[in-house]
């Protein structure tokens, strides 16, 4: 399960109570902005749906509606319950997520409630301060596509034709892991021929569930926008299969794609 590395955790902590004996310090607070923002991921509790997620929050009197974002995974879940779900956001992409919430209404972020907020105009200057790489600041596998997870997630819980049109959908909106094939153009996602003589292009939400099929052997992996792996089902592929052998593993092929980007749900799938 993807997390931050625990020294960064530890010096954002220490720059926390730096600003907790400094209020309104623009250094403190400034050093504590540079080091949130040189996470990997962002934690939110998911109050929305799988296919329109929304983080949790909380209205605070005098400034307004904040968003919650956690730099742990364990301090979201505490904040989630027993059957709440926690998003892990890649950065930078979280600050562009949580900056489109203005249009709701909302005035800002809080970090680790009740912590530090800052307004959400303020998030396009924390850009500066991503790390290039973010495997250098994360441990565990990193999670390209956390909202389809939380989508097939839902789908596997409660299987119906709405949840899984909200799984292609969010598909569709979001990048996934392929694994090049090493005897294509260079361009080509490897796939398998299954028992039906079948085409099955493999996708993945994470590196850890590319290492569940793939092991120790050396590939080449690629992210790819969802959309053209949608797609490909179709033109060079029959089935698509994702995150295949794990619990939450998910199936499409052309016709149920259609179906669920048309509203009509997989019907008879």
């Amino acid at each position: 399960m993807v997390e931050n590395a625990p020294v960064l955790i530890e010096e954002l902590d220490r720059r926390k109570a730096a600003l907790a004996s400094a209020p309104g310090a623009p250094q403190a607070e400034m050093a504590l902005w540079e080091s949130a923002a040189q996470l990997g991921v962002w934690h939110v509790v998911n109050r929305g749906t799988p296919d329109q997620p929304s983080p949790s929050g909380f209205e605070i009197d005098g400034i307004g509606r904040l968003l919650a974002v956690y730099s742990t995974r364990a301090r979201a879940a505490a904040v989630a319950g027993e059957g709440g779900t926690v998003l892990a956001v890649p950065m930078p992409q979280a600050l562009d997520w949580l900056a489109s919430f203005a249009s709701r209404g909302v005035t800002g972020i809080t970090l680790d409630h009740p912590g530090p907020w800052t307004p959400l105009p303020n998030l396009r200057y924390f850009k500066q301060w991503v790390p290039k790489s973010q495997s250098a600041v994360t441990t565990g596998p990193i999670v390209v596509a956390p909202q389809v997870q939380a989508a097939t997630d839902a789908y596997a819980a409660d299987q119906n034709d709405q949840t899984y049109a909200a799984v292609v959908r969010q598909i569709a909106a979001a990048d996934l892991f392929v694994v090049l094939d090493p005897r294509g153009d260079g361009t080509t996602p490897t796939s398998i021929v299954n028992g039906r003589g079948e085409r099955v292009l493999m996708a993945f939400t994470d590196s850890e569930r590319v290492k569940g099929i793939y092991g120790g052997k050396a590939v080449q992996v690629q992210a790819r926008a969802g959309g053209e792996i949608l797609r490909l089902v179709g033109e060079q592929f029959d089935v698509l299969v994702l995150d295949p052998q794990h619990p939450s593993s998910f199936a499409a092929t052309p016709e149920w794609i259609r179906r669920a980007l048309d509203g009509g749900g997989a019907g008879g799938r």
